[in-house]
């Protein structure tokens, strides 16, 4: 749906009196910046879409402000559900994901960890299917060395991931 230049300019004074209240709550919420950005963003989309609905309303801010809870709620939803598919598969040493054709992108939900080293070693393990003889070789070190890492690894992140589903609940 193109929109009509009263409600493009309509929307944007929206944008600019709305976007500071609506990140802080957002962060706050879930206490991720990038996150709480995407969630904004994903707000103004669906005001975009539904911008007859948000112009007609009596209350557009509150309307915003219930557009962002539903989709922080829905992205709360994601992501516990994607912890319980890496919980899964570090509890689990079979490392089967079985969510059908359409994978998630795991870095995507999880960019806050990109750059952690046990996130790596596991992804590498858990959802790429590395074998134990890959990743030593690749990390210079030796099979039991690297199982013993990947152990450790595990652990952590499982703890971690526990007290990420402790703060969205």
């Amino acid at each position: 749906m193109e929109l009509d230049d009263n409600q493009r300019r309509a929307i944007e004074e929206l944008f600019q009196d709305m976007l500071y209240r609506m990140s802080t709550y957002a962060q706050n919420t879930l206490h991720d910046r990038s996150l709480a950005e995407e969630a904004v963003q994903d707000t103004f989309r669906i005001a975009c879409t539904r911008a007859d609905k948000l112009l007609s309303s009596p209350n557009s801010k509150g309307w915003l402000l219930n557009t962002l809870k539903y989709v922080i709620k829905n992205t709360i939803r994601s992501r516990a559900y994607l912890n319980s598919i890496v919980i899964s598969s570090v509890d689990f040493d079979e490392n089967i994901i079985s969510i059908g054709a359409d994978t998630p992108d795991v870095d995507f939900f999880y960019s806050d960890l990109a750059n952690n080293e046990d996130y790596k070693l596991v992804k590498k393990v858990a959802l790429d299917k590395y074998s134990m003889l890959e990743v030593a070789q690749e990390l210079g070190i030796s099979v039991e060395a690297c199982k013993k890492r990947v152990q450790r690894a595990k652990k952590r992140l499982k703890n971690r991931f526990k007290e990420n589903r402790k703060q969205l609940k």
